[in-house]
């Protein structure tokens, strides 16, 4: 779906009565330019028959890691190569799964694929993900495997300085498991792939996404090159600074630098690019000349995990609500620097109002 499809979607969506004149006056765009929009959206299922009756099926599909995630917090200034006085904590985690979840708390519908063990950690992460909301059709226990777990270090900053992964039953969702929900992908409104992947998994989702606009977490700057080969598949990127000069070569220290690797992105096919700036903010991009830079957000720190997941979540949530790439920036921010200040990697931790 175009993003022009994407807001005259949601503007029938509030209003199925609309007449295609006043779509047209709001969009800044011609009557005739509506039909043919309105047109498309019936030819992919958005629209059924006369009068906008509209396709109740608006849903994402997020492809990506499921894991427990042990955090091991310093009470004090972080030693090395010593013992540290602190607290661990065992939460359910993963790119992937954090990102369907979050999605599924700002009120979406949310398919997760991915693979757990069948033991013990394997119920924790499906019982919690389901009881959240995410739809588990196709979160797939495996029998004689061993769920995944990732061990990270944070220091008394909130600074995450080192992580252990034990991840290899990724490379059990392979191909030949997606081919069973390959139907449910093509006719997601939003697929969203993490880089946790492995390369022929990645390469089979942009192979078979069809016109699914696709969302991709580069997750970190060791597995953000298995996306090299694919940038003309992706809709949406949202690379950190390190990973983006991994991918397009080019050293980025300002926002000047920031504007050149988007245009190198840009002529390499990404429609979108969400550049995280540490401290400086968000550089974004849209290939339609559409860019700038949006201020971080002032926050206490206490763990920057799942700080990332919760923005794309954001991203995801704005996409399918029509809005503009700047108020959606800001949202996805906002969305971030609520897991800042948490040990919980939820958008909504428990007993927290929302913004």
């Amino acid at each position: 779906m175009s993003k022009r499809e994407n807001q005259i979607l949601q503007l029938l969506k509030r209003d199925p009565f609309i007449q295609q004149q006043e779509i047209a006056d709001i969009l800044r765009i011609s009557r005739s330019c509506v039909a043919g929009h309105i047109m498309n959206l019936s030819k992919k299922g958005y629209i059924k028959g006369k009068g906008y009756i509209l396709s109740n099926d608006i849903y994402t599909v997020t492809v990506g890691a499921a894991n427990i995630d042990l955090t091991s917090y310093t009470s004090a200034k972080l030693i090395y190569e010593d013992s540290n006085p602190g607290k661990i904590i065992s939460t359910p985690g993963g790119v992937g799964r954090n990102i369907a979840q979050n999605i599924a708390l700002l009120k979406n519908e949310s398919y997760l694929i991915s693979v757990i063990g069948n033991d013990s950690n394997g119920k924790i992460l499906f019982d919690h993900t389901k009881s959240i909301g995410v739809n588990v059709n196709y979160f797939h226990k495996l029998d004689g495997e061993k769920t995944s777990i990732c061990n990270s270090v944070i220091d008394e900053n909130g600074k995450c300085v080192v992580t252990v992964n034990d991840m290899s039953i990724l490379e059990k969702l392979t191909p030949t498991l997606l081919a069973q929900a390959k139907s449910l992908i093509q006719h997601a409104n939003v697929l969203i792939i993490d880089c946790n992947l492995t390369e022929e998994t990645l390469k089979w989702l942009f192979n078979n996404a069809g016109n699914v606009p696709i969302f991709v977490d580069t997750v970190s700057r060791s597995k953000a090159s298995k996306i090299r080969n694919f940038l003309s598949y992706i809709h949406t990127l949202k690379p950190n600074r390190t990973e983006a000069e991994i991918l397009s070569g080019i050293k980025i220290e300002t926002q000047k630098d920031a504007a050149d690797a988007a245009h190198w992105f840009h002529q390499h096919g990404v429609q979108r690019l969400i550049l995280s700036m540490d401290a400086e903010g968000v550089y974004y991009s849209e290939m339609d000349n559409t860019s700038g830079c949006s201020s971080a957000i002032s926050t206490n720190i206490v763990n920057t995990n799942g700080a990332g997941d919760a923005m794309m979540a954001g991203l995801v949530h704005c996409w399918l609500e029509g809005m503009e790439l700047k108020e959606s920036i800001r949202f996805a921010q906002q969305c971030s620097a609520l897991t800042l200040y948490s040990e919980n990697i939820e958008i909504f931790p428990k007993n927290r109002m929302y913004f």
